[in-house]
């Protein structure tokens, strides 16, 4: 292990500073003094999760971290030390949370895609996988690293014709099981959607693209459009469209996996004038 290390510290050498080297191993090191030093090449990488919420540092300390991580974790690949099943799995659980730790900053609310950017967004996909993996997650709101380990057997349609994403416990970023609605911000996209869904889930590999070519082609497509979103853009976008039309913190929470309902308030459940007159209307109707 020791000497993968040093190996990759020596390649980082050519194109990295001196004060670059000295922070990427301690990164590294830190990570082996959590998990044990042979555990580094063999880690859950859910472990990661844990990890990262265990983490002191700050939020853009934390990134810079995770980056030095996925670099090692890459060059282990490389050299042949770890399989590239393993690697793509680390890599979504890293990109997942990166994405959270951008997108939730205590001054900042997350993104969400607003009605014509999502329209706009799925034109330019249409009648291709794209348009089904982004429509998955924009009326889910699954994670990247969940949505990588998605299988058909998760999907439960019940007698209103609406499909729940059952995600086991393993599948999840917190270890615990949870059921999701796959619904949209209106009942007659709702309902669009779980007829389209029925017919995608015939074929199982119509909604599954390789995490890696689904960021790569999200990223390029939002500078192609001129609209800035990411993956992690369909979860804010699907858990605003949820507090929108009222429903409560507690049942948002379970939805959206969070780890306590008080992350959901704090991010999702600010003050909106919009919003307050809706519920306003609808309980005198």
């Amino acid at each position: 292990m020791e000497r993968l290390i040093d190996l990759w510290i020596k390649s980082l050498s050519k194109t990295k500073s001196h004060r670059t080297l000295i922070t990427y191993k301690t990164c590294v090191s830190m990570l082996q003094n959590y998990v044990g030093k042979e555990e580094v090449l063999d880690i859950d990488p859910k472990v990661l999760y844990a990890y990262a919420d265990a983490s002191e540092l700050s939020p853009s300390s934390l990134l810079t971290h995770l980056s030095a991580i996925k670099h090692f974790y890459k060059f282990a690949f490389r050299r042949g030390r770890l399989s590239k099943e393993n690697y793509s799995e680390i890599e979504s659980v890293i990109e997942d949370i990166r994405e959270e730790l951008s997108s939730t900053k205590p001054q900042k609310a997350p993104k969400a895609l607003a009605k014509e950017e999502v329209k706009r967004i799925l034109e330019c996909v249409r009648n291709t996988k794209y348009e089904r993996v982004y429509s998955l997650l924009l009326y889910s709101g699954i994670r990247l690293s969940e949505y990588a380990q998605l299988r058909r057997e998760y999907f439960q349609k019940d007698e209103d014709s609406i499909h729940w994403l059952r995600l086991p416990a393993e599948v999840t970023k917190r270890n615990k099981e949870r059921r999701v609605p796959i619904i949209g911000p209106t009942k007659e996209e709702t309902m669009e959607i779980n007829q389209n869904l029925q017919r995608w889930l015939q074929e199982e590999e119509s909604i599954k693209v390789k995490t890696g070519s689904l960021q790569v082609f999200t990223n390029r497509l939002s500078q192609k459009i001129g609209i800035p979103f990411s993956v992690h853009s369909f979860r804010h976008t699907y858990i605003t469209n949820l507090v929108n039309a009222g429903f409560p913190a507690e049942v948002v929470k379970e939805f959206a996996g969070h780890s306590n309902v008080k992350t959901t308030i704090d991010i999702y459940y600010r003050f909106s004038s919009e919003r307050a007159k809706s519920l306003v209307y609808e309980f005198l109707r």
